[in-house]
């Protein structure tokens, strides 16, 4: 458990349920096995619990003992019982001690770390928030210095793991500012030894001389050694090297690493070898390594490369040159050129000397597959003398050039255009096709890559691959949108001149059973007489399904109802009478439709049955055919159609019914229109026709009588559409791309186009044919008009012209039935881009024949010294060029990059070897090639470097002499270039201390030390000497010097502990103790002589006054080791009592005499030597409550003890007199205190626990002592009343029993007496919360409040019996009490009906009540014997009954039917009184209101509308605000207009285009803006609006001058609208100010219209007079005096003339009330058609107070206005103006 350590304090006076601590404990388990729980298990004697969720520890509201400590005992467990560990938790109540992070702190520290910087922080907790301050009590040499504030840890000095001790312990305090509480932690400091010294080894440079070449791996060649000055890890040391060609021991022993080699510069192997020691961070040392070697022939031939890479065309011809290769003996034995490997068909031929490789002369070569692989062997002739000829072997890899000359073709591209579909609604990424072209070609020129051929402004329906040519779907396919789609293909090779081919095919989409089959018609009707036979069919309904199929096959079915009246044929779908319908007067039943997949949709069939007398209109035909183009006009009749009415009244409506599916016009492409004059009425054209969508249409006519009980009669009219010729022959593509290759022969397929015509027969059918342009590209084409097959008319040469763009062109064959054609076809065009594709049929040629250049002979291998180039007409890999040296490469120093022409160094060159090579280069594109000559000469240079007589010098000098410069060495070297100066050699020296302790001379390489040497900081050098020909500025030889630094005794002894040496020792230690380590160091040649070899002696006892005394008792009490310097107890006596210290001065002296001296202080530590006493009055007595809660403090107790520290650390306890363990002690050991304390509960009530002798014990380490007290029990009241039962169920009660009604009595008993025993009762507000009951103090519940069974079905009520001791103690029981219901709640709707009845359609209709029903349903409140079945009627007095009827159905539910058509214009909603009776006893009958809705349809033309806003910018900052609703009149409020500027569009302002919102801009400036907007609904003609904003700005002077008015009775929007033909009350306002003051019009501003509260307005304006505002008084009185003409003509009350909200607001006693108006920056805006009002929001509030006594005055230039009256002037002061 965390957090750890355990500790907390708490004040002992902490309320209950303080929190203490929290544990937290994890489980790695899940779910609920690692939920973890809390237990206290031990501890606390009550005083604190855990809790078992969280596990906070908290007070249970037990009194706390002040200072004692509490050890509670946690244990936490999961749900399958483990257990943690237990946690320990220390409480102390009262002040604790600062308490460190660890008990104990250990770190090591390298040793260099540097002074001054923090190692260890050594944080404490204050329990009392008090700051803390840190010291060091132990801190050894006085090393280490402590930050008082942080406890950060530093050092004083640097330290030296070599030279200083390893381990210091040290105490540090803690301590708190205030009070003297503190703690203290040990602190282990490890000093760990840093890798600081560098491993040296003993020679810079090791050399072997004449190692043979053929030494093996397992011969020692040479051994290095190196030192490390660091101990331990530090100073181990393991070799290595990075060279590859030699391998190292890790004890330094150098073998070959494998084969080494005479042939290589010099002869020489130069390395660096490592030794790296064992460190945290190795350190490095260096050493170079010579190997000279000794020749042996063992060299085969070396080729310049192991794989060569050339090509060549296919086509090549003979002896044409396909590779050089190169090959150089390191012996320098001659060569010879052999094919051995992959020339088995001969096609390739080789010189022998000169390793050219040909095609082959005669016959032919023939040249076939990809690349050919052929081995060339080059053999020596071993004229060195070696045991045997030696040969290499190396690849020529001879790619093939495919010559690009077959396109791919798609072999089964008519499978694809047959067999390619894919099934509709699957999702995108559905693979539907892999294609697959083939190319003849080989390599790039074969390889195809995939892709599509489309329009550019059409979005691909497939993806496909490009590499495997898969196809894809792109997006989901809906087979009833497109059956399918036509796919051009393209396969694309990747040669540089592409090659293209095509395949076109059409992809079907497989049809899915998606759709539900749909009926032709919304409902079907009919009206049939009552003497109609059985078996007559009198109507046939259909259904159509937009799938395919058995999918799209339709059977139908009708509702099962008995009796079964109607039957429908499944297969026809006619219905026809099944049973006499006499009897019945309506019949309505559901038709479905089902179709082969199982999906359905159903039918209304509404069937009137007519008395034989009455009779529906007749039609004059059955059924009308018509016969119309696709292309017939909006509003062209097609039939006028007619029924007349055989009864009194010949008046007949014509209904065209609403279909379901395209053919019975959904969407509506025709409509009705009645004509008045003869009855009849004529079917018209409503939306554009088209009969590649639908074909056929049978549109269903309703005739209907207006007699009282309306009958209705059918007809169809067939409509056939036939096709013109309205649609484009569209080409697949957009752009057409193909290839032909240049020189192809007359007559060359190039690719074929397609197009596509939705129309039949003439007007489908396509001929192709090519456009004539300026180009004349179009002359070496044609065309075949039929299937659109393109051909060559031509032989192309792609260097005379690359590509050629063709136009062609569609035409489908009639005259096109498409506006501004003119009787021509409709055609499209299309762009076909011919690439030529490139032959290889031209020569490369160099810019020159011959070329020259001179090399310096010491020029870098690798070096670019020529770059050549040749020329080739051809294109792509035709034109790719690749060059080679043909011959005279002497010794192959020289290659070139094969495919720039780059000649660059590839062996060193030598002047005195060869001074001239002539190049002969060659350029080939595989089939043809050219020659150039390169002259290369070679320009000597100094080459050689001064060579010294040995590898590395070694001199020495001793340190401290006098008389510099003194000689050390001699340098000597040559220079073995031929004839050189070797009097021109400069000599320098490099290194540390080179010019500084050391000097060279340049001309005799004499080494001199300058100044005096001291060995301690440095005992060896280490130069490098340059030798420097020509005067020192030609080139350079080196050699190393080691110089190393002899030794003299001139460093005394020095202890590493000074100033600060401390030990400690016990008192009665014995003789040979060890005490502590005097060690010292001499910074002398420990290796060399006596310099540094110490010995130890005490020389005697420091004194206080610092003078050494020799001799004494603390020299003979303490010996000292002479070789390790280690203390001990010479003689036994050691006494605490009597010495707590001593001082000793310890001497070391080194073999040449020197001496130097350190103070030891030894502290003598204490024993255990006194016995601890009680120090409380005798006799002891004490005093204790029976009501005390454990841990109560009972007696406080103190005791003394002689010693210190631990031994003086004591501990209190209960030895006897307490049998029970009523009391325990707690010891505050430190403070040598102990407080008893009660462990349990005391009961005064039992004998024994009256009173208890106890016997105490206080104790140390080894002594106690004992103390007997007597503590004495009080009385105490302890407890609480007790009812019998506490648990009374009652017997059901009616809801509406009467108030005052008695339900039970209940009585408690308290065991105490007295007062304590007396009882009170009440009933607990928690089970009662709205006091529906009452008890009396005789224990009697009554009922105080009338109950409802409703709101609470049952009570359980909380009675309290509480006594009248202190505190008081209170019992409790519950009772229960259910209630039976009453009728006394009425039937209520289900829900919150909101039916919609659509205007302008003819009644009767069922009216539905929401979007699932057409039925009332009801429920009760009351229990189900008051609930249903209900009864449902309309009011008698219904207003209503005329247009709506309801009908009870007799099973709970009802249905409205609306009688009439409705006009939303005249009437929108209607509220209907629907009377509703519940089944209870007695029935409860109510009233509920049912509002019907008049749903609006778009039947009236909006009108082009005036919209006027005025806006006041306060200040001129006006945020982006909504201004209002563009006004354009209409009497429909349901439809959906658009809204878009007219015109010019107004910078400054925004529109909604869906609301017609106008928005205007942030911080538009002030002005006048005309602007219009057009208003569309879609049905109507447009209507154009006009608005005017004027946005002016309002100054702070305005508002401060304004006057107000507040209106009753009305709001905003109705004070700015216009009434009817009368102006707004805001013009009348505006008017009536002006004629009032006499001001113009526009000079008075209604600048805010606020509703305060409901229905009232306040109203602010400003008048100008002229340049100054009107004063708001002047204004005011006007008003006043003329209130009611104001009233009279505004008609309106105006309650205030001036707004003072004072007059509202109840001040008391603060003296005086005042207004302040305060302005927002959001303005308000109120809308009313017409016109806009933005307001400033101008906001009054009354202030209490008294202004002219607390008004302080403000600086000039914060008030709005002057604040001086009658032309005083504003004067600025400290403390305001003045």
């Amino acid at each position: 458990m965390v957090p750890a350590p355990y500790l907390a304090v708490v004040s002992p006076d902490t309320p209950p349920g303080s929190l203490v601590y929290k544990l937290n404990a994890r489980d790695g388990d899940e779910g609920n096995n690692g939920e973890v729980e809390y237990f206290l298990s031990d501890g606390g004697d009550g005083r604190f619990e855990v809790d078992r969720k969280n596990g906070q520890v908290r007070t249970t509201g037990l009194p706390l003992q002040r200072d004692r400590e509490y050890l509670l005992t946690v244990v936490a467990s999961d749900r399958l019982g483990s257990r943690s560990s237990p946690a320990v938790v220390s409480v102390v109540a009262g002040p604790r001690a600062p308490q460190f992070a660890n008990t104990s702190f250990t770190i090591a520290i390298p040793e260099n770390t540097p002074e001054g910087q923090p190692f260890l922080v050594t944080p404490a907790m204050s329990f009392q928030n008090q700051p803390i301050s840190y010291s060091l009590l132990i801190n050894p040499s006085s090393l280490f210095s402590i930050q008082e504030e942080t406890g950060d840890i530093s050092l004083t000095r640097s330290i030296d793991y070599e030279a200083d001790q390893h381990r210091y312990l040290l105490l540090v305090r803690a301590s708190e500012s205030q009070g003297s509480l503190s703690s203290a932690t040990e602190v282990r400091v490890i000093i760990v030894d840093e890798n600081d010294c560098v491993p040296e080894f003993l020679q810079s440079i090791y050399s072997k001389d004449g190692v043979p070449e053929t030494v093996t791996t397992a011969t020692s060649l040479l051994q290095v050694s190196a030192s490390d000055c660091d101990s331990d890890l530090n100073a181990e040391l393991t070799y290595y090297t990075l060279s590859p060609d030699f391998s190292i021991s890790p004890h330094g022993t150098i073998f070959p690493g494998g084969a080494l080699d005479y042939e290589r510069p010099n002869h020489i192997y130069e390395f660096v070898v490592m030794a790296v020691d064992k460190g945290e961070v190795p350190r490095t040392g260096t050493a170079t390594v010579r190997i000279r070697m000794a020749n042996v022939n063992d060299e085969a031939p070396e080729f310049s490369q192991h794989v060569y890479r050339t090509f060549v065309s296919e086509d090549a011809g003979p002896n044409t040159l396909v590779a050089t290769v190169l090959a150089k003996d390191p012996d320098g034995d001659g060569i010879t050129y052999k094919i051995t490997a992959g020339n088995e068909e001969g096609n390739f031929v080789i010189d022998s000397h000169k390793g050219l490789i040909r095609l082959r002369s005669s016959p032919p070569p023939r040249l076939q597959g990809v690349e050919y692989v052929l081995n060339v062997t080059a053999t020596d002739d071993n004229a060195s003398g070696g045991p045997q000829e030696l040969s290499s072997t190396a690849q020529v890899i001879v790619g093939v050039d495919d010559v690009n000359n077959n396109k791919p073709v798609f072999e089964k591209c008519q499978q694809y255009r047959e067999s390619t579909s894919v099934l509709e609604n699957q999702p995108a990424g559905t693979v539907v096709l892999q294609v697959q072209a083939v190319d003849a070609d080989e390599g790039s020129n074969g390889r195809v890559t995939y892709g599509f051929m489309h329009k550019d402004s059409t979005v691909p329906a497939f993806t496909i691959h490009p590499e495997t040519g898969v196809i894809s779907s792109a997006r989901k396919f809906d087979r009833e949108r497109q059956r399918e789609y036509a796919v051009t293909v393209t396969a694309t090779d990747q040669a540089g001149d592409p090659l293209i081919g095509i395949c076109q095919l059409n992809i079907l989409i497989l049809d899915q059973n998606d759709n539900n089959p749909k009926f032709e018609n919304l409902r079907y009707e009919y009206f049939l007489r009552e003497d109609t036979m059985i078996g007559t069919s009198f109507l046939r309904v259909a259904a159509h399904d937009d799938d395919f199929g058995s999918n799209a096959a339709i059977t139908y079915s009708m509702s099962q109802e008995e009796p079964e009246y109607l039957r429908v044929n499944p297969l026809t779908g006619w219905v026809y009478v099944n049973q006499p319908i006499s009897q019945r007067t309506y019949i309505s039943r559901e038709i479905v439709a089902t179709d082969g997949g199982n999906r359905s949709s159903s039918v209304e069939l509404a069937v009137t049955i007519t008395d034989v007398k009455n009779q529906p209109p007749q039609w004059e035909k059955d059924s009308y055919d018509i016969v119309i183009p696709e292309n017939t006009v909006r509003d062209t009749p097609i039939v006028t159609i007619k029924a007349t009415s055989p009864l009194g009244d010949p008046r007949v409506t014509y209904n065209l019914e609403d279909g379901m599916v395209p053919e019975t016009n959904m969407p509506v492409r025709f409509y009705l229109t009645p004509n008045r004059e003869d009855g009849s009425a004529s079917i018209l054209v409503a939306e554009p026709l088209d009969y590649e969508t639908t074909r056929t249409f049978m549109l269903r006519v309703r005739a209907q009588n207006v007699a009282a009980v309306p009958l209705a009669a059918f007809t169809i009219v067939y409509v056939n559409v036939t096709d013109v010729n309205d649609n484009v022959p569209f080409f697949t593509s957009s752009i057409y791309e193909a290839s032909v290759t240049e020189g192809a022969e007359f007559g060359t397929f190039v690719l074929q186009v397609s197009a596509n015509d939705l129309d039949l027969g003439l007007n489908g059918k396509i001929s192709y044919s090519l456009l004539s342009d300026k180009s004349g590209d179009h002359q070496y084409f044609r065309i075949d008009p039929e299937v659109g097959s393109i051909h060559t008319e031509a032989v192309f040469d792609r260097e005379t012209k690359g590509s050629y763009l063709l136009e062609v062109q569609s035409v489908d064959g009639w005259e096109s039935a498409r506006p501004g054609k003119h009787g021509l076809p409709n055609s499209d065009t299309a762009y076909v881009r011919v690439f030529i594709s490139d032959v290889n049929d031209n020569k490369p040629g160099f810019a020159q024949t011959a070329y020259e250049v001179d090399v310096d002979e010491d020029a870098d291998v690798g070096l670019a010294i020529l770059t050549v180039s040749a020329n080739d007409e051809d294109e792509g890999a035709n034109a790719k060029l690749r060059y080679q040296i043909t011959s005279g490469n002497t010794g192959g120093v020289f290659d070139v990059e094969p495919e720039v022409g780059t000649i660059f160094i590839s062996q060193p060159l030598d002047y005195e070897v060869t001074k001239h090579y002539k190049l002969h280069l060659l350029a080939s594109d595989g089939k043809w090639e050219d020659y150039a000559v390169v002259t290369v000469n070679t320009v000597n240079k100094n080459d050689e470097a001064p060579v010294f007589t040995v590898n590395e010098y070694y001199g020495s000098v001793t340190e401290e002499l006098d008389g510099s410069p003194v000689f050390v060495l001699q340098v000597t070297a040559s220079d073995p270039d031929k004839d050189a100066d070797q009097e021109a050699l400069r000599y320098s020296l490099h290194g540390q201390g080179a010019d500084s302790q050391f000097v060279i001379d340049e001309v005799t390489g004499k080494i001199y030390a300058q100044r005096t040497l001291d060995r301690e900081e440095r005992a060896v050098w280490r130069f490098v000497v340059l030798a420097t020909d020509e005067g020192g500025e030609g080139l350079t030889g080196f050699t190393d010097v080691i110089i190393n630094v002899w030794d003299i005794n001139d460093n005394p002894p020095i202890f590493t502990c000074a100033p600060d040496c401390h030990g400690d020792v016990s008192e009665n230690s014995g003789p040979g103790t060890s005490v502590m380590e005097m060690t010292a160091t001499d910074l002398d040649d420990s290796a060399v002589g006596q310099n540094a070899v110490l010995s130890y002696r005490i020389l005697g006892n420091a004194g206080v006054d610092g003078v050494v005394r020799i001799g004494g008792v603390a020299s003979d009490m303490f010996s000292i080791n002479p070789g390790t310097g280690t203390i001990t107890v010479a003689m036994s006596g050691l006494d605490r009592e009597q010495v707590e210290s001593y001082f000793l001065v310890v001497e070391a002296r080194d073999g040449g005499g020197m001496a130097g001296t350190a103070t030891a202080t030894v502290h003598v530590g204490d024993l255990n030597d006194h016995a601890p006493r009680f120090t409380v009055p005798r006799p002891c007595l004490a005093m204790v409550s029976e009501s005390a809660e454990p841990n109560a403090v009972v007696l406080e107790l103190t005791a003394e003890d002689g010693d210190t520290g631990q031994n003086a650390q004591l501990t209190f306890s209960v030895v006897a007199g307490d049998p029970e363990q009523k009391f325990y002690l707690l010891s505050q050991r430190q403070e040598q205190r102990g407080s008893l304390r009660l462990k349990k509960r005391l009961d005064y009530e039992r004998p024994s626990e009256k009173s208890f002798n106890l016997t105490l014990k206080v104790e140390d380490l080894d002594f106690f002592s004992l103390l007997t007290c007597l503590v004495e029990v009080e009385d105490y009241n302890d407890h609480a009343p007790v009812f019998i039962p506490h648990f009374l169920q009652l017997m059901p009660l009616p809801e509406d029993v009467a108030v005052g009604t008695s339900v039970a009595q209940l009585a408690a008993s308290d065991s105490d007496s007295g007062v304590n025993r007396d009882i009170t009762y009440s009933l607990s507000h928690d089970s009662d919360p709205q006091g529906l009951f009452a008890i009396n103090q005789a224990g009697w519940i009554t009922v105080a409040h009338p109950l409802d069974r409703e709101s609470m079905a049952q009570h359980h009520l909380v009675v309290l019996a509480t006594d009248r001791g202190r505190p008081p103690l209170t019992g409790s029981a519950t009772v229960q009490l259910s209630l039976i219901d009453v009728n006394d709640n009425g039937p209520e709707f289900e829900v919150a009906y909101a039916p919609v009845v659509w205007e302008n359609v003819a009644g009767p209709q069922v009216v539905r009540l929401n979007h699932s029903s057409s039925l009332i349903r009801a429920l009760d409140r009351d229990s189900e014997q008051n609930g249903a079945p209900f009864s449902f009627s309309l009011a008698p007095e219904d207003r209503h009954s005329r247009d709506f009827y309801l009908q009870d159905n007799g099973n709970g539910t009802a249905t409205v039917t609306a009688l009439r058509a409705f006009d939303r214009e005249k009437q929108k909603e209607f509220l209907l009184p629907i009377v509703m009776s519940d089944s209870g006893t007695p029935p409860r009958t109510v009233t509920n209101t049912l509002t019907v809705t008049i749903g609006d349809q778009n039947d009236h033309a909006h009108q082009p509308g005036e919209k006027e806003i005025f806006i006041n910018s306060h200040r001129g900052r006006m945020p982006t605000t909504v201004l209002g609703k563009v006004y354009a009149p209409d009497p429909d409020d349901w439809d959906n207009k658009t809204y878009a500027f007219e015109g010019h569009v107004p910078s400054y302002f925004i529109l909604n285009k869906r609301t017609g919102f106008l928005i205007i801009k942030e911080n538009a400036p002030p002005g006048s803006y005309e602007f219009q907007v057009r208003v569309s609904d879609g049905v109507w003609p447009d209507a154009i609006s006009e608005v005017t904003v004027h946005v002016r700005e309002l100054r702070d002077e305005a508002i401060y001058n304004s006057g107000s008015l507040r209106l009753a009775d009305i709001t905003a929007k109705e004070f700015v609208e216009r009434r009817g033909g009368l102006s707004s009350r805001y013009d009348l306002l505006v008017d009536f100010l002006s004629e009032l003051v006499s001001v113009a019009v526009e000079d008075v501003n209604v600048f805010s219209l606020m509703d305060v509260r409901e229905r009232m307005l306040d109203v602010r304006f400003a008048v100008t007079g002229g340049a100054p505002y009107v004063r708001p008084e002047k204004l005011h009185g006007y008003l006043a005096a003329h209130k009611q003409k104001l009233q009279s003509f505004l008609q309106v009350n105006v309650t205030q003339v001036h707004v003072d909200e004072c007059s509202r607001t109840d001040c008391g006693a603060s003296g005086g009330c005042s207004n302040v108006l305060s302005v927002r920056d959001t303005p308000t805006v109120v809308d009313s058609g017409t016109m806009s009002l933005v307001s400033v929001t101008v906001e009054s509030s009354a202030v209490c107070s008294c202004p002219g006594r607390e008004h302080a005055h403000q600086p000039c230039t914060s008030y709005p206005r002057n604040p001086c009256f009658n032309g005083g002037v504003c004067v600025d002061t400290q403390s305001g103006y003045r």
